[in-house]
Protein backbone atom coordinates (compact mmCIF):
# COMPACT_ATOMS: atom_id res chain seq x y z
CA UNK A 1 0.00 0.00 0.00
CA UNK A 2 3.17 2.44 0.66
CA UNK A 3 4.46 1.68 -2.72
CA UNK A 4 1.10 2.95 -4.36
CA UNK A 5 1.19 5.97 -2.43
CA UNK A 6 4.50 6.82 -3.27
CA UNK A 7 3.71 6.26 -6.76
CA UNK A 8 0.99 8.51 -6.36
CA UNK A 9 3.39 11.16 -4.97
CA UNK A 10 5.64 11.03 -7.93
CA UNK A 11 2.63 11.27 -10.67
CA UNK A 12 1.45 14.43 -8.31
CA UNK A 13 5.01 15.65 -8.72
CA UNK A 14 5.48 15.25 -12.21
CA UNK A 15 2.60 16.85 -13.13
CA UNK A 16 3.72 19.85 -11.02
CA UNK A 17 6.76 19.87 -12.67
CA UNK A 18 5.15 19.95 -16.33
CA UNK A 19 2.62 22.57 -15.19
CA UNK A 20 5.95 24.58 -13.32
CA UNK A 21 7.63 23.69 -17.21
CA UNK A 22 4.99 25.21 -18.73
CA UNK A 23 4.29 28.53 -17.06
CA UNK A 24 8.29 29.17 -17.06
CA UNK A 25 8.27 29.12 -20.98
CA UNK A 26 5.24 31.12 -21.17
CA UNK A 27 6.78 33.73 -18.50
CA UNK A 28 9.82 33.53 -20.57
CA UNK A 29 8.02 34.78 -24.42
CA UNK A 30 6.31 37.33 -22.34
CA UNK A 31 9.68 38.87 -20.58
CA UNK A 32 10.61 38.45 -24.49
CA UNK A 33 8.24 40.23 -25.98
CA UNK A 34 8.70 42.95 -23.16
CA UNK A 35 12.07 43.36 -23.88
CA UNK A 36 11.43 43.20 -28.00
CA UNK A 37 9.61 46.29 -27.13
CA UNK A 38 11.26 48.17 -25.32
CA UNK A 39 14.10 48.06 -28.32
CA UNK A 40 11.16 49.62 -30.79
CA UNK A 41 12.20 53.28 -31.32
CA UNK A 42 9.67 55.55 -30.06
CA UNK A 43 8.65 58.50 -31.67
CA UNK A 44 8.39 61.66 -29.71
CA UNK A 45 6.83 65.10 -30.55
CA UNK A 46 9.42 67.48 -31.25
CA UNK A 47 9.51 71.37 -31.53
CA UNK A 48 10.68 72.18 -34.85
CA UNK A 49 14.45 71.75 -35.35
CA UNK A 50 17.57 73.74 -37.37
CA UNK A 51 18.87 71.26 -40.25
CA UNK A 52 20.74 72.76 -43.38
CA UNK A 53 18.97 75.77 -45.00
CA UNK A 54 16.20 76.15 -42.75
CA UNK A 55 13.65 74.60 -40.04
CA UNK A 56 12.75 70.62 -40.11
CA UNK A 57 8.65 70.48 -38.72
CA UNK A 58 7.67 67.39 -37.55
CA UNK A 59 3.80 65.93 -36.54
CA UNK A 60 3.00 61.92 -35.71
CA UNK A 61 0.07 61.57 -37.53
CA UNK A 62 -0.46 58.04 -38.25
CA UNK A 63 -3.99 57.44 -39.29
CA UNK A 64 -3.46 60.77 -41.81
CA UNK A 65 -3.62 60.46 -45.49
CA UNK A 66 -1.78 64.17 -45.86
CA UNK A 67 -0.56 67.08 -44.03
CA UNK A 68 0.54 70.28 -44.88
CA UNK A 69 2.27 72.98 -43.07
CA UNK A 70 0.76 75.99 -42.76
CA UNK A 71 1.78 79.17 -41.20
CA UNK A 72 2.73 82.90 -41.95
CA UNK A 73 6.04 81.92 -43.66
CA UNK A 74 3.63 80.72 -46.74
CA UNK A 75 0.49 83.25 -46.29
CA UNK A 76 -1.51 80.42 -44.64
CA UNK A 77 -1.85 78.57 -47.72
CA UNK A 78 -3.02 75.09 -47.24
CA UNK A 79 -1.62 73.49 -50.17
CA UNK A 80 1.99 75.34 -50.05
CA UNK A 81 3.80 73.43 -48.10
CA UNK A 82 3.52 69.46 -48.23
CA UNK A 83 4.15 67.27 -45.74
CA UNK A 84 5.81 63.56 -46.68
CA UNK A 85 5.50 60.65 -43.88
CA UNK A 86 8.60 58.63 -43.48
CA UNK A 87 8.63 54.95 -43.65
CA UNK A 88 5.28 54.54 -42.97
CA UNK A 89 5.95 55.26 -39.49
CA UNK A 90 3.34 57.72 -39.10
CA UNK A 91 5.78 60.57 -38.69
CA UNK A 92 5.21 63.43 -40.97
CA UNK A 93 8.01 65.95 -41.59
CA UNK A 94 8.94 68.97 -44.45
CA UNK A 95 12.11 71.09 -44.39
CA UNK A 96 11.48 74.67 -44.53
CA UNK A 97 13.49 77.03 -45.64
CA UNK A 98 13.20 80.54 -43.34
CA UNK A 99 15.42 83.35 -42.63
CA UNK A 100 15.75 85.16 -39.25
CA UNK A 101 12.30 86.36 -37.66
CA UNK A 102 8.96 84.81 -35.44
CA UNK A 103 6.52 82.85 -37.15
CA UNK A 104 2.93 81.48 -36.19
CA UNK A 105 2.20 77.93 -37.90
CA UNK A 106 -0.43 74.84 -37.43
CA UNK A 107 -0.80 71.68 -39.15
CA UNK A 108 -3.47 70.49 -41.63
CA UNK A 109 -4.55 67.01 -41.73
CA UNK A 110 -6.21 65.60 -44.66
CA UNK A 111 -7.17 68.72 -45.89
CA UNK A 112 -10.15 69.53 -42.62
CA UNK A 113 -8.37 69.05 -39.73
CA UNK A 114 -6.13 71.88 -37.85
CA UNK A 115 -4.06 70.54 -35.57
CA UNK A 116 -2.12 72.52 -33.08
CA UNK A 117 1.80 71.44 -32.74
CA UNK A 118 2.26 69.74 -29.70
CA UNK A 119 5.49 71.62 -29.35
CA UNK A 120 6.66 74.86 -30.00
CA UNK A 121 8.60 77.37 -28.61
CA UNK A 122 5.32 78.78 -27.34
CA UNK A 123 1.53 79.48 -28.45
CA UNK A 124 -0.98 82.34 -29.50
CA UNK A 125 -4.54 81.96 -29.65
CA UNK A 126 -5.53 83.16 -33.74
CA UNK A 127 -8.80 84.77 -33.16
CA UNK A 128 -10.39 82.04 -35.22
CA UNK A 129 -11.10 79.82 -31.95
CA UNK A 130 -7.35 77.68 -32.82
CA UNK A 131 -4.34 77.86 -31.04
CA UNK A 132 -1.04 78.55 -33.36
CA UNK A 133 3.01 77.71 -32.31
CA UNK A 134 5.13 80.04 -32.15
CA UNK A 135 8.68 79.48 -33.53
CA UNK A 136 11.61 82.40 -33.30
CA UNK A 137 14.46 81.62 -35.83
CA UNK A 138 17.56 83.14 -35.05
Amino acid sequence: MQRVERLGTLSRMGTLSACFSRLLRVVTVACLIVGLSACVKTIKPELPKPVAGGMRFALLAPEAKQVALVGSFNGWAEEATQMKMNDGTGLWSVDVPLGEGEYTFMYLVDGTRWVTPPLAEDFVTDGFGQTNGILIVH
